[in-house]
């Protein structure tokens, strides 16, 4: 009896996980292959090359975040300051649970001068989790501030989540979330009394 088909989704999980546990240079066909329980010929049935599937994985896990956390912003049910706090929450469990968690950072950091199109799947996510706090930021303070706390922020929960990864400890990303929802409640209460 014939093997069913690997479905896309199945094939991107099970290659995210050999990524992330061996990383980009570390991975082979072989690797890859085993993990999704082919014969590394069979694989080229599937991908074109390790580069190609590295790529797909990326943009796959920039449009998780869009649709998981980032779109949490934009829910117009909800208040300025409740959007931020389940975007907190969301990114949180992403990043404490999730396998794809931070593995953004790692493959830019691990392949950064050998393979630009992952550079740019990065920078384009990065971008909009900047973009996405500039929104939320721009209820309370002017476009220009409301820019530059959002980069501010992302390098911040970025710093948090090393920390977290690094001594084993969710407090790290915990506390900063806690710090900027705090801090928004803040900036919401002066801009009321302005």
């Amino acid at each position: 009896m014939a093997k069913p088909k690997l479905d896309r989704k199945t094939l991107l999980r099970n290659s995210l996980s050999v990524f992330k546990t061996m990383g980009y240079n570390g991975t082979s066909m072989n690797d890859l292959a085993k993990a999704n329980g082919l014969q590394k010929g069979s694989m080229y049935h599937y991908i074109e090359s390790k580069e190609s599937l590295m790529l797909e994985v990326l943009n796959a896990l920039r449009d998780h975040y869009v649709s998981k956390v980032f779109n949490k912003a934009f829910d117009e049910t909800l208040q300025p300051y409740q959007r931020l706090n389940e975007l907190a929450k969301r990114a949180e469990e992403i990043f404490v649970f999730e396998e794809g968690g931070d593995f953004l950072v790692n493959i830019g950091l691990e392949t950064k001068n050998s393979v630009p199109a992952f550079t740019q799947v990065i920078k384009s996510f990065f971008q909009e989790w900047i973009n996405t706090m500039k929104y939320l930021y721009s209820f309370v303070l002017d476009e220009a501030d409301a820019k530059e706390k959002a980069e501010f922020i992302v390098a911040e929960i970025e710093g948090s989540v090393l920390m977290m990864k690094l001594l084993d400890d969710v407090n790290y990303l915990q506390r900063t979330n806690e710090r900027l929802l705090k801090e928004y409640k803040e900036l919401e209460r002066q801009k009321v009394y302005k």
